[in-house]
């Protein structure tokens, strides 16, 4: 019993003093509410906490504690424990507008001020308060839809008496890609006096094509309790929310022949490994290229086309893509990585590199840019001369020339000049990689058509033609393009399934929804196909590996 008294003791000195104090966040479950909806505020500080609490006076500016809860986790996660006393707060705002849920402070810590809009409560639901049960649905952007860019999808089921069983269906989209924005919520809300209960759920949705768009109604399905008689089997109730059109804009006319990128934001940064001023000429500097787009993932980003320049080399190296999801959508990042080549020294000129995409809150064309570089290259330093050998003593009479002296330089000669083929094959395997070409030594260099499918292919993508794009890519793939082919492929869903990487399959699953939906516009841009493709980073699965399950079957 002292011995717990001392370490309860012990644990609240540490806790409370502020040399040893750990850090304090502050987070909400939600940014954007109606009035009269409650949110939850998370206040998590990094050590357990016995008696103290956080001074909670300064919200009551703007809102009304309804409840207060105290939690104290430990987690352990890799080995790794982790310890912290969370204080979760249900909060209702005292108006509408912007609120601030302000900076709060304890044990010498202090969280960020976090802002809340809070709108007025639609009229929609004013009109259905008399409902046991009813549905209220919303988009953003209400319009200036474009194809393939982000909708974001709002759903919410209010209702007034308790229940079990309940079941949403699930959303489809047809011509549309369909993503989850996170659980369904639920919450409070108090409207004209009522108290509702609210299920809440969020969608992005992606349209594959141009025209209508149409977003099912979704069924709700619960069994209602009879609080007046425990042992009743309960009514069922079953409600179903009204289907929404939307428009979807087709590609801009005067959007230029580069993959389409409809986003709210997009960001281009480089860097380099080394100093550009350090450059040397015969040494590899990588160079790492990221695209952040607002509204699309980092899948959907194209690989950025580095312009081609007399003396540099590249050398591709592997991509990367990775997304986050916020309360207005996904922000999705795109890397690729370049090893680049200076083939002689002097001035090395890289061109601007501007890459297009369209503001869907400005409704216009923008530019992300990469500025300009003038490099100075410095030469190879020469290499250093051979440390002189020690003669051999000539033959003499008395001395015979041996029989291995003359085997031992011709296999010194054949080294080195198996060393320089070598060289020679991996600079050439390298240069055929970095541009997409047909790698030496595989199926698809011994196929004497090889070059004119690829040729047509590269003309198709260029005049962006679909059909002539799906005949001129099978065409090409039957052919070794993407490395042999085990068994032909004979659709563009088969050519899919052999590919392991997301970005080609988004690309021709777009391919085949504009040559199969019958809609004249659509996400489809022949440029991006070609520019992924160029990457040469493809290779196909084989039927056994596909079924042994050692890549995603997409």
């Amino acid at each position: 019993m002292v011995i717990r008294l001392f370490v309860l003791v012990l644990l609240s000195w540490l806790t409370a003093h502020p040399a040893l104090a750990a850090s304090f966040s502050a987070s909400v479950d939600r940014t954007r509410i109606s009035e009269q909806e409650t949110l939850t505020l998370s206040l998590r500080y990094e050590a357990q906490v016995l008696f103290q609490k956080p001074d909670f006076q300064p919200l009551e500016q703007d809102f009304r504690i309804l409840n207060e809860q105290r939690a104290q986790r430990m987690v352990v996660s890799n080995g790794q424990r982790e310890s912290y006393t969370e204080w979760l707060l249900t909060l209702l705002p005292l108006r509408t507008g912007e609120l601030t849920i302000p900076a709060l402070s304890f044990d010498g810590q202090t969280t960020a001020a976090i802002q809340v809009q809070v709108s007025p409560t639609p009229a929609s639901v004013k009109q259905q308060l008399q409902e046991d049960f009813f549905f209220v649905t919303s988009v953003t952007p209400p319009d200036s839809l474009y194809v393939q860019s982000q909708l974001l999808y709002t759903e919410k089921l209010y209702y007034r008496f308790e229940h079990d069983n309940a079941a949403l269906s699930e959303l489809k989209v047809t011509d549309a890609r369909v993503q989850p924005l996170g659980d369904v919520r639920q919450y409070t809300t108090v409207i004209d006096g009522k108290r509702l209960g609210v299920y809440e759920r969020r969608f992005l949705i992606f349209p594959a094509v141009s025209g209508e768009l149409v977003i099912p109604g979704q069924r709700f399905t619960a069994r209602m309790l009879n609080a007046y008689d425990r042992w009743s089997r309960g009514q069922q109730v079953s409600v179903v929310s009204k289907p929404l059109r939307l428009n979807v804009k087709p590609i801009p006319a005067e959007y230029p022949a580069a993959p389409w990128l409809p986003v709210r934001n997009l960001q281009a940064e480089d860097f380099y490994s080394t100093d550009p001023a350090s450059w040397v000429a015969g040494e590899a500097v990588v160079h790492s290229l990221t695209l952040q787009a607002d509204g699309l993932p980092g899948a959907q980003l194209p690989a950025i086309a580095l312009p081609e320049i007399p003396g540099l080399r590249y050398y591709p190296d592997k991509n990367s893509s990775d997304d986050q999801m916020t309360e207005q959508g996904v922000v999705g990042q795109a890397s690729q990585t370049v090893a680049m080549v200076a083939m002689q020294g002097g001035e090395l000129v890289m061109p601007e590199i501007r890459i297009p995409w369209w503001n869907t809150e400005l409704d216009r064309l923008e530019y992300a840019v990469l500025p300009a570089r003038t490099l100075q290259i410095k030469g190879s330093s020469a290499a250093p001369a051979a440390a002189a050998k020690p003669a051999s003593p000539a033959p003499t009479a008395s001395m015979p020339a041996t029989a291995t002296e003359i085997p031992a330089a011709a296999a010194w000669l054949l080294g080195l000049g198996v060393a320089l083929l070598l060289s020679l094959g991996l600079n050439l395997w390298q240069w055929r990689r970095a541009r997409g070409l047909p790698l030496p030594g595989t199926p698809e260099t011994l196929a004497p058509s090889q070059n004119a499918q690829w040729n047509a292919l590269n003309q198709a993508c260029n005049s962006n033609q679909p059909a002539a794009i799906r005949t001129a890519l099978l065409a090409w793939v039957n052919a070794g393009g993407m490395g042999p082919v085990n068994n032909p492929i004979h659709n563009l869903g088969e050519l899919s399934r052999r590919l392991n990487d997301p970005r080609l399959q988004n690309e021709l699953a777009a391919l085949d929804a504009h040559l199969f939906s019958n809609q004249p516009n659509s996400a489809f841009n022949g440029q991006n196909l070609k520019t992924l493709l160029k990457s040469g980073q493809f290779r196909l699965q084989s039927v056994s590996e596909r079924s042994a399950g050692l890549y995603p079957s997409g």
